[in-house]
Formats: C-alpha cells, sequence, structure tokens
C-alpha cells in the first residue's frame, strides 16, 4: 500500500509497521474521571505505536484540514482571547450561550467519513493517499468497534473540529436571517456562542441553533441544562472564562483576580509554597495577556514580587 510505505519511511520504521499497529489488537488503556456536572467521562490513552502513527496524521493530513473562521479550539494561532474577542469587538450586549453534549463520543467515523468526501476539494494532501487514508484513520484514531471518537487521543481534537464544521457552515448561513441585529456566532470546542445587537432575540436564536443541529449529518445535540441568556450590560458576560465588560472590555473572572491577588501575597510575606511559584507565574503571564490594566494595577502593588519572579526566569 503505497500510504503505508510511506509511513514507514517518514517515521523512519521498518517497511510494514504501519500495517503491523493496524492489525494489532492491543486496546487503548483507559480510565475515568469525574465530571462536574456528575457521572463520569471515559478517557484513553493510545499504544506508543499508535500514538505514532496518530502523530504523523496531525502533521501530515489534520493539521491540513480547512478551519471555520468561527471554530476557535484547538486551532494554531486562535485562543480564548480570540473568541471573546470577536463578541467584544462587535459591542453586542445580548448573548445566547449553548453546550454540545458530550462532543467527542458523540462523533463518529462515518460522520468523519462524510465530511472528508464534502471537503475534500479543500484538503491539502495527495490524492493518491486517498484509498488507504480512511481506513487507517478509521483503525487508528477510532473506538472499536462502535467507531466512536475518544477522549484523549491526540488526534481527536482537530477530527472534532473538521466533522463540526458542516454545522458551523449551517449555524452561519442561518445567522443570516439576524442580520440587521449584528449576529455573531463562535464555537470553542462544544460551546457554542451568539451575541446580537439588540434584545428579545433569545428564544429565536435557540431554535435556529436546534434547527441547524437538526440538518447537520453529525447527531450532535445540546445540553438543556447548560443553556445560559445573558448581557453584557449587566457585566455579566463569560465566554471561554473571560468576562466581557459593559464597555467590552476583556477582563479575567473575579475568582481568578482573587486567587492571583492572594498567591501575590502570600509570596510578599513569604508563606507561598515554592511548588505555588510555577503556577503564580502562569496566572501572572495569563492575566498579561488578557488585561494589561489589570496588570499594571498589579504591578504597581506588587512589583518587588513580580521582580523577583523575572529573577528566577519564571516570568
Amino acid at each position: 500500500m503505497i500510504l503505508h510505505k510511506v509511513i514507514d519511511a517518514d517515521i523512519m520504521m521498518r517497511d510494514g509497521f504501519t500495517e503491523s499497529v493496524i492489525k494489532s489488537s492491543e486496546p487503548p488503556k483507559k480510565w475515568t474521571i469525574p465530571k462536574k456536572s456528575g457521572g463520569v467521562r471515559s478517557i484513553h490513552h493510545p499504544s506508543t505505536k499508535n500514538k505514532l502513527l496518530q502523530y504523523w496524521l496531525l502533521t501530515k493530513v489534520f493539521n491540513n484540514l480547512p478551519q471555520h473562521s468561527a471554530s476557535y479550539a484547538f486551532i494554531k494561532g486562535r485562543s480564548i482571547k480570540d473568541n471573546a474577542l470577536r463578541h467584544a469587538k462587535s459591542k453586542n450586549n445580548y448573548y445566547v450561550k449553548l453546550d454540545i453534549e458530550d462532543f467527542f463520543p458523540s462523533i463518529t467515523y462515518d460522520d468523519f467519513e462524510r465530511c472528508f468526501i464534502k471537503y475534500r476539494d479543500l484538503i491539502a494532501i495527495p490524492t493518491k493517499w486517498d484509498k488507504d487514508l480512511l481506513p487507517l484513520i478509521q483503525d487508528v484514531c477510532f473506538l472499536k468497534p462502535r467507531k466512536t471518537l475518544p477522549i484523549g487521543f491526540p488526534t481527536s481534537p482537530a477530527i472534532a473540529n473538521f466533522v463540526a464544521r458542516e454545522l458551523d457552515d449551517i449555524i452561519t448561513a442561518e445567522m443570516a436571517s439576524f442580520e440587521k441585529h449584528n449576529p455573531v456566532y463562535t464555537r470553542y470546542a462544544d460551546d457554542l456562542i451568539i451575541s446580537v445587537a439588540d434584545k428579545g432575540l433569545s428564544n429565536k436564536i435557540i431554535a435556529t441553533i436546534k434547527k441547524s443541529l437538526r440538518k447537520c449529518s453529525a447527531k450532535f445535540k445540546l445540553n438543556a441544562n447548560k443553556i445560559k441568556i445573558c448581557s453584557a450590560s449587566g457585566g455579566s458576560v463569560i465566554a471561554t472564562g473571560l468576562k466581557i465588560c459593559n464597555d467590552h472590555h476583556l477582563t479575567l473572572h473575579k475568582k481568578m483576580k482573587d486567587s492571583i491577588r492572594l498567591m501575590l501575597s502570600l509570596h510578599s510575606k513569604r508563606e507561598l509554597k515554592e511548588d505555588e511559584l510555577n503556577k503564580l507565574s502562569g496566572f501572572i503571564a495569563f492575566a498579561k495577556s488578557i488585561d494589561e490594566h489589570f496588570y499594571t494595577k498589579l504591578s504597581r502593588k506588587y512589583f518587588k514580587e513580580l521582580r523577583s519572579l523575572e529573577n528566577r526566569h519564571l516570568l
């Protein structure tokens, strides 16, 4: 098989390595973690050999899949800040936030195959790979026997984003009916955010999203318990963990600000544990990237503490 030989050569393994991994019956390791909402979430970890093939697929295939402009998760050069800024810059005040239930596990190999065929002309990989590529992806990147997408595989985020592209296309088209209200739609993994300039549209927006989900080939479902309607005019909008204030600037959630202040206070009294310093420096770097005004206020009050972190090469 042409593709298998290409992979063996690229990863500098013996001829037949890829084929042997595909035929292997070694299952991925599995463990569970509790969900905040109750129940457990299953995490899968592929074998070392399987992971090697997944990283090849990431580099040569999945990184070349077309990305929708509304999608912000798992994409190089896009972040939670970019996602929130898209809405903040619109100066919209009214928001509907929704969540796709069991995002990864609800995606199947058949969903991926349909999207691959639909968007094939946009994918920058050699067509001579096509015959062997889809069977390889099914065997290496999906769980057997149900062919569902696992949480924990390196390739899962890219596959999920690609399959959800169809939903992004549908929702973007449906948002045209709200054109006079300046609609903005973004998706960060399973989190959907729609903002508009005018109030009183939330029920229509929710109905439109449900209609879009029915049109989508993948069997995505909304988590009815996570639908939120909010307004930036009240300073109550949190978009992917960041607060959009009533003047439309971004800042950190109050809990994170309080945590940073507390850790800096402990550091000033030399009461912060050594292993907490790296965590503190990470929080401060994040704060600086999100809200320069808040960082400036920290600098004025905790100048010596921030300088000490810099001297330790932690900032």
